[in-house]
């Protein structure tokens, strides 16, 4: 598997408060994207310190990943949650401040993919003719849809599309959403913050990827450059 990752300021944003990793350590992958939230410099912070966490975690409890994998991914939110909590505590220009987070842990020995996520950072899957959105959004506007106040389509255009329901580090403890994928039934696998989405549409990021193989993480932020970049850009896409 082919791990390509970036991160971009985007057009308007004086900071890039967007966080990427990807380690790779023997069987194993683990990628993640954050967009921290906050005033000053808090958000940039916040997604910096969860991630932060996490690449420690991955580096210290193999023999979980391995045994655990949906218990490694929880205690991986549960230490970064906690990370960026106390941190909030030490000063006012802290207080408050949290992220978004959405990993993936690989295992290519048992071809299984292991999600978790809180906020509205995305997780998808790919074949050749289809983009499928693993996660779920912690946000109004997908309450709202669930509710039946608004329709699938405008839940990327709707003006309260980035008010969170939920978000780390904003308190103590968290419980993130958790999903599982097949990977002999996949070809890629994308992470990637807002600032893809409210820009390019399900069926505009899969036509990128299959032209631009490689390329395509590039191509994706440039393409949401051109459409606006009015937020920090982050893309992780892995192939088979």
């Amino acid at each position: 598997m082919k791990g390509i990752y970036r991160t971009d300021i985007g057009n308007f944003r004086e900071k890039n408060e967007d966080s990427v990793i990807y380690l790779e350590h023997g069987d194993f992958i683990l990628a993640a994207v954050a967009d921290g939230m906050g005033g000053h410099k808090s958000g940039e912070v916040a997604s910096r310190l969860a991630l932060e966490s996490a690449e420690r975690y991955f580096h210290e409890k193999m023999d979980i990943m391995t045994n655990s994998p949906m218990e490694f991914i929880n205690n991986i939110f549960l230490n970064s949650c906690l990370c960026v909590y106390q941190e909030g505590l030490t000063s006012e220009e802290f207080e408050g401040m949290g992220t978004t987070m959405t990993v993936v842990l690989i295992n290519k020995a048992n071809e299984q993919a292991y999600f978790g996520n809180i906020g509205d950072s995305r997780a998808y899957v790919a074949t050749s003719d289809s983009l499928r959105q693993v996660t779920e959004d912690h946000s109004l506007v997908h309450e709202m849809y669930r509710n039946g106040e608004i329709s699938l389509e405008e839940i990327d255009t709707h003006p309260q599309r980035h008010v969170l329901t939920k978000a780390l580090g904003t308190c103590e403890t968290v419980i993130p959403d958790y999903y599982q994928e097949d990977l002999t039934q996949i070809d890629h696998i994308l992470l990637c913050t807002d600032g893809l989405t409210n820009c390019l549409l399900g069926k505009e990021i899969l036509f990128l990827i299959n032209q631009y193989k490689d390329q395509a993480v590039v191509e994706l932020i440039g393409e949401a450059k051109r459409r606006g970049g009015t937020d920090n850009i982050s893309v992780v896409l892995i192939s088979n």
